[in-house]
Order: C-alpha cells, then sequence, then structure tokens
C-alpha cells in the first residue's frame, strides 16, 4: 500500500481497534485509519471516503462481515478487504475467499501476518497460518464433493456398494446388472473422482458423508 492510502477498522471491541491501529501505525506511519464499531456506522463511512483497505470482524452487533464484504465489494470492486476474526469455522474461510476478500486473520494471532498482507499486494488469498491445514483439508473434501456431484443416479448406488466392501458379482447382484456392467460403472466412478485403489475409494465416500 502507499502512503496515502487509507484503512477503514471495522470491530466491536474499541480496546482492541485502538491495539490493532497502533499495530498498524508502528509498520505503516503514515497510514490513515478510520474506525467503527458496526456495519452501520461503516456504511456512513463508505459514503463519504474511498478506502484502500477494509479490516472486518465476522461478527458485529448488526451483522455478518463476511456478508457484508460483498456489499462493499459492489461499491468498491478494488477495495481490499482483510477478515480479522476469532472464528476457525472453514464457512467462513472459504465464503470470504469466495466473495473476493484478500484475507482470512485469527485475532489470537500477534498481527504479522495481516501487516505483510497491508504492505504488500500479492493478489493471493491470504491466511493465518493456522489456519492452512485446516484450509487444504477442507478444500479437498469440497472437491471431492464437487466430484462425487458428476456421478450419474447409477454410479452413485454402485460407488456405495463398493465402499461397503462387496465385490462385482454382490454388486450386480444387488442393482440386477451383470458383474462387467458393475465392472464398466467401478472404471468411470475411480475416473470421475480422481481415485486410484479401493482404499481412496473408502476415503471419499467418508468425505462426501455416505454411511457405510
Amino acid at each position: 500500500m502507499s502512503d496515502s492510502d487509507s484503512i477503514l477498522l471495522v470491530d466491536d471491541h474499541p480496546l482492541f481497534r485502538n491495539g490493532l491501529k497502533s499495530l498498524i501505525h508502528g509498520e505503516i506511519p503514515d497510514a490513515l485509519i478510520r474506525e467503527v464499531g458496526s456495519l452501520s456506522e461503516a456504511r456512513l463511512e463508505l459514503e463519504n471516503e474511498v478506502f484502500s483497505d477494509i479490516i472486518l470482524d465476522v461478527t458485529l452487533p448488526d451483522g455478518d462481515g463476511v456478508s457484508f464484504s460483498r456489499e462493499i465489494l459492489e461499491m468498491m470492486p478494488v477495495c481490499r478487504i482483510f477478515i480479522l476474526s476469532m472464528h476457525r469455522r472453514s464457512g467462513f474461510i472459504l465464503r470470504a475467499r469466495d466473495i473476493g476478500c484478500r484475507g482470512y486473520f485469527l485475532k489470537e494471532g500477534d498481527g504479522s501476518e495481516l501487516l505483510v498482507a497491508l504492505k504488500t499486494d500479492a493478489g493471493l488469498f491470504c491466511v493465518s497460518s493456522q489456519l492452512k491445514d485446516l484450509l487444504v483439508s477442507t478444500e479437498h473434501e469440497r472437491g471431492k464433493g464437487l466430484l462425487y456431484a458428476e456421478l450419474t443416479r447409477r454410479e452413485k448406488e454402485v460407488f456405495k456398494l463398493f465402499a461397503e466392501g462387496l465385490g462385482y458379482k454382490e454388486v450386480a447382484w444387488k442393482l440386477g446388472i451383470s458383474p462387467r456392467t458393475a465392472s464398466v460403472h467401478r472404471y468411470n466412478i475411480f475416473n470421475k473422482l480422481e481415485i486410484i485403489s479401493d482404499v481412496e475409494l473408502v476415503k471419499a465416500a467418508q468425505e462426501v458423508g455416505l454411511s457405510l
């Protein structure tokens, strides 16, 4: 960010805002920082000022900061939004990323990762180091869920039976199809789900929430 850029802090805890403001000024002395404690106050600020960066809490007295970020980006598409929250829920993180926020950081951190994000513009979605494993795991599960949705109704039936440990003949008998047809379905399932073994088949079934 440049020295002339301005930052809006949106958090309903004045003490936390003051600490964050001091932290930012310690690294970016000339930053112009405004602070508010609610979404309604933030809207008033946005009517009168163009901000380069906005730091938002998730839980605010009058709404959800992640959802509000969509509204901000419709008004100011080039504004960078960073979520700073106590919540570790993957749903919040993925929503923030999908909406177009630039980062999601935990309040329990020392603020250094947020400062790096403010001072640079890598164009990537950044998260606290404590959240990276959670994000990778969630993305993997989400990806399998999307792939599972591409299976046909019959393939889903075959998938579940194979995941339960049934063999070709048992699957064929249960579904009233030939063992060869069961084999073809299995081949297609492996290709669509991008798996290569029975172990991965069972794991994929668990990831998409099938009861085995």
